[in-house]
C-alpha cells in the first residue's frame, strides 16, 4: 500500500490523513457526518458563516479519490455513514441543492452511493427517492472472516458484528506547543468494547464540525456505543493534520505525557 494510506484495522485504511476510510476488498470509501446546510441553519440564528461545506467535502472526496488512484486501488462504491444533511426540523433549500451536488458528483465519480441514517437525517428521503437510493440504519460486511457494521451511532442497533464503524461523535484531541498554544486536531478513535468488539469512531467531514475533545470520562460522549459498552481507558487515537496520521498511545497513557490536554 502506498504510504499515504494508514491501515487502521486490517483491509481498512485512512486515506491521506483524512477523514475519509477506504475498504479495500469492496473498492469502497467511507465518510460521515457533512452537515450540509448548516450555514444556512445558522444564519437563521443570526450567525453567518461562508459556506464552505460542500467545498470543503467534494475537495476531500477528490483528494482522496486521487490518492488511492495514485496507490492503484479502485473505487466502485461510497458510504455515508449519517448526518449528510443538518437541520433536524426541515429540509432547508441549502439541503436540497446542496445534497443533490454531492449525490451527483459522487454517482459521477464512483457510481453507487449507499447512505446510512444519521439523527440529523429528516427529511433526506424526500431527496433520494430521485436518485432510487434509500436511507438504512446500517449496512454490513465481511472482511477476513469478520463482520463489519456501518452504523451512524446515535443509537445501537441490534445486530451482531466484530467490528463496528460509526461517526456522529466528531472526535478531536487537543495538543499543547511549547508555548502552550493548543491545537484542536481531528481524530480517528479505536476503542474496545466489553463484549470483545472493536468499535472504530470516525471524524466529520463537515468544515464546522470541529467536534468534541476525547476524554475519559465516557458519560461525555454521545453514542452509547461508547457511554454503555466501551473500555474508553484503552481508546486509541489517531490524530490527523496536514494530511499525515499519528498513532498516539492509549488515551489511559495520554493524560501521563506532558504536552497533551484531553
Amino acid at each position: 500500500m502506498e504510504n499515504r494510506l494508514h491501515e487502521i484495522l486490517s483491509g481498512i485504511y485512512i486515506v491521506g490523513g483524512s477523514p475519509i476510510l477506504y475498504v479495500k476488498d469492496y473498492e469502497m470509501i467511507v465518510f460521515s457526518d457533512l452537515h450540509l446546510g448548516f450555514e444556512e441553519e445558522m444564519a437563521r440564528q443570526g450567525v453567518f458563516i461562508p459556506r464552505a461545506q460542500l467545498r470543503r467535502a467534494i475537495r476531500a472526496i477528490d483528494d482522496a479519490l486521487q490518492t488511492l488512484d495514485h496507490a492503484g486501488c479502485r473505487v466502485s462504491r461510497a458510504l455515508i455513514n449519517g448526518d449528510l444533511k443538518h437541520a433536524f426540523d426541515r429540509l432547508s433549500r441549502q439541503e436540497r441543492i446542496e445534497v443533490k451536488e454531492l449525490l451527483n458528483h459522487l454517482m459521477n465519480k464512483v457510481g453507487e452511493v449507499i447512505l446510512i441514517r444519521g439523527n440529523h437525517d429528516n427529511y433526506l428521503p424526500l431527496i433520494l427517492k430521485d436518485y432510487g437510493l434509500k436511507l438504512r440504519m446500517y449496512y454490513t460486511l465481511t472482511i477476513n472472516g469478520r463482520r463489519i457494521l456501518f452504523t451512524h451511532g446515535h443509537v445501537i442497533v441490534d445486530v451482531d458484528a466484530d467490528i463496528i464503524i460509526i461517526g456522529h461523535e466528531h472526535p478531536c484531541i487537543g495538543l499543547v506547543d511549547q508555548l502552550g498554544l493548543i491545537a484542536k486536531v481531528p481524530c480517528y478513535l479505536k476503542v474496545p468494547l466489553s463484549n470483545g468488539q472493536t468499535l472504530i469512531v470516525m471524524p466529520a467531514l463537515g468544515a464546522y464540525q470541529a467536534g468534541t475533545r476525547v476524554s475519559l470520562d465516557r458519560r461525555s460522549y454521545l453514542s452509547p456505543y461508547i457511554i454503555e459498552k466501551s473500555i474508553i481507558e484503552d481508546a486509541i487515537p489517531y490524530a490527523i493534520m496536514e494530511g499525515s496520521v499519528l498513532e498516539l498511545p492509549k488515551l489511559s497513557l495520554l493524560f501521563k505525557i506532558v504536552g497533551l490536554e484531553i
